[in-house]
């Protein structure tokens, strides 16, 4: 009897030890699970830091020397189109963000007049390409681009700007993608008329100096939203009504005096309104 109930307990025992080795070992497992979890968690968390550090290191580094497109003069902040600057015509000016989803808007409601108000020669045209919204890219870098590119394009043959600023718009990506790709915009480049060197252009980022320098420092003079846009000098805020920009530029060419004999008048919203910020 005594021999049965000292077995008894030994099977007691085992089956403890037993028992007590399992939970001593699920409890390893546990802990290293934790601490791969751990890990993997660390590294991305860093690896997530450094990316983002590096876009912040790249975009606070100073630009080399500074590019300026053919056909703009030194320290100029915008592309021209439309009416010679001497011509008396009103200066339209417009800043525009390919990320900006208001700029979307803005090429929506105005982009036919404004390629009517161009190739009429209503106004002296002013656009500013901005870069204010790097940021709300997930490269970090978009809004630069798609300005670098439009440069590009201009450079190459102004009468393709607008054509190529439509088919951005018309393709805008949404606000925390990385954008579109180089090779996306030197397709519509392409669409809208532009020759082969305008790929190495796009790809080679030629005119980001000037966007993020020159153009910029231009800008912030005037504002520091897009869209912006001003006639004469004068912000102009109707421009989500449709036709609300052509009939006030023509308003406003209406009202301009006649230029004198001795030279046309001033082009009012050039550079001398701005200039380096």
């Amino acid at each position: 009897m005594a021999s049965s109930s000292k077995s008894a307990q030994s099977r007691r025992e085992a089956q403890r030890e037993a028992i007590r080795k399992q939970r001593q070992a699920e409890l390893r497992r546990q802990r290293t699970v934790r601490s791969v979890v751990i890990a993997v968690i660390t590294i991305a968390a860093l690896v997530l830091l450094a990316g983002a550090g590096y876009l912040i290191y790249r975009s606070l580094q100073p630009e080399g020397p500074v590019a300026t497109p053919q056909g703009i003069p030194e320290g100029q902040g915008y592309l021209t189109l439309g009416a010679p600057s001497d011509s008396g015509k009103p200066v339209l000016e417009v800043h525009l963000d390919f990320m900006c989803p208001h700029c979307g808007t803005f090429e929506e409601v105005n982009g036919a007049d404004l390629q009517t108000i161009v190739e009429q020669e209503e106004a002296t045209v002013h656009l500013v390409p901005r870069r204010i919204m790097d940021r709300s890219s997930s490269s970090g870098d978009f809004s630069t681009r798609s300005a670098n590119a439009l440069v590009c394009v201009y450079e190459d043959d102004p009468d393709n700007a607008l054509a190529f600023q439509q088919a951005m718009f018309d393709n805008q990506p949404a606000q925390g993608t990385a954008g579109l790709s180089n090779e996306e915009m030197w397709e519509f480049a392409q669409q809208a008329g532009a020759s082969d060197s305008v790929q190495s252009c796009i790809d080679g980022r030629t005119y980001q100096g000037w966007v993020r320098q020159t153009a910029n420092g231009y800008a912030q003079e005037k504002t520091s939203g897009t869209p912006y846009v001003e006639i004469d000098g004068t912000e102009f805020q109707d421009w989500s009504t449709p036709g609300a920009l052509l009939e006030a530029v023509r308003a406003a060419g209406n009202d301009a005096p006649a230029p004198s004999d001795g030279g046309g008048a001033s082009d009012g919203g050039g550079a001398s309104d701005g200039g380096q910020g």
